[in-house]
């Protein structure tokens, strides 16, 4: 009679005890603790050559923006909490910041819908400078408090192109090592006609040789009329990153721009708010676990 009091009072007090720590899990406060996180000023290039429909999604077509939309998704998944994230748009010669970086996991879902407002339609002209596009994000990241790392995706592609004779220095004037970041090659290495929008974002054909400016009109004849055409501009590209000090990577698949932008030389050891709250909740379900599991005396 005793010992099965005992037992009694034994189970009684793992089921009080597993109780307890439910309760402390469902009002325990966060800790702070020192985590890599990520900060960063993604800036999409949304002039019409991002319209080139080089990607499949779901085996569907589907254009640059469109894909670089789906790997930006991926990347707010998986940075960790505490990172933070902003959005910026480049056409013509300026890059414009549209949302400040804000935290990844309190703003998830303010960052995917303000990410699907960013299309063709907000493109302010048809020029497309991506050296100074790239000039003006580094500013933007230099007026940002906390000063942000640069993502700028882009399939490199300067038009009008550039003057051989006149290469631009404007990378130049900026202070090296005091913005970081990535420059993020988009597009397929075989050209293709690039759609020509209408303001409305509805595609009214394709762009003629004869409708932008090619090299030929610096004087160089012999080059072959491809400017109406395109595909990753990637030595371009690669050339400006050391200018800058940037890393680069080509856009292969929706999870390469996450694999990129998590690299530990980016990370920023900080002070995170982190859930614990599954460490007391996880001992509880093993308490009551422990307690209705079928004895295995006969």
């Amino acid at each position: 009679m005793r010992s099965l009091r005992l037992a009694i009072d034994k189970d009684s007090r793992s089921i009080v005890l597993a109780l307890v720590l439910l309760l402390v899990a469902l009002v325990m406060p966060r800790v702070e603790l020192p985590r890599d996180t990520y900060d960063y000023l993604l800036v999409f290039d949304i002039s019409q050559s991002m319209n080139v429909e080089d990607y499949r999604l779901d085996g569907n077509p589907v254009s640059r923006l469109v894909f670089a939309h789906e790997a930006a998704r991926q990347m707010l998944r998986d940075l960790p909490c505490g990172s933070r994230v902003g959005w910026a748009a480049f056409t013509g010669y300026r890059t414009i910041p549209l949302l400040s970086p804000v935290e990844v996991c309190a703003y998830y879902n303010d960052l995917i819908a303000s990410l699907d407002q960013i299309d063709g339609r907000m493109r302010w002209s048809n020029a497309s400078e991506i050296t100074k596009g790239v000039y003006w994000s580094v500013l933007s990241a230099q007026e940002t408090s906390p000063r942000p790392d640069v993502v700028f995706i882009t399939d490199g592609q300067e038009a009008p192109p550039l003057d051989p004779a006149y290469p631009p220095r404007l990378l130049e004037d900026l202070p090296k090592q005091l913005i970081h970041g990535w420059l993020i090659g988009i597009g397929a290495y075989a050209p293709s006609p690039i759609p020509r929008i209408d303001e409305e974002g509805h595609r009214q054909g394709y762009w003629n040789a004869d409708e932008v400016v090619q090299p030929s009109a610096f004087g160089n004849t012999t080059a072959p009329p491809i400017e109406h055409l395109s595909a990753v501009r990637e030595p371009h590209l690669q050339a400006l990153a050391n200018q800058l000090g940037f890393s680069y990577a080509h856009l292969t698949g929706p999870a390469s721009l996450s694999d990129s932008v998590r690299d530990r030389r980016y990370a920023r050891r900080q002070p995170t708010p982190t859930d614990l709250y599954w460490l007391p909740a996880s001992i509880a379900v093993l308490l009551l676990a422990i307690r209705f599991l079928p004895s295995s005396r006969a």
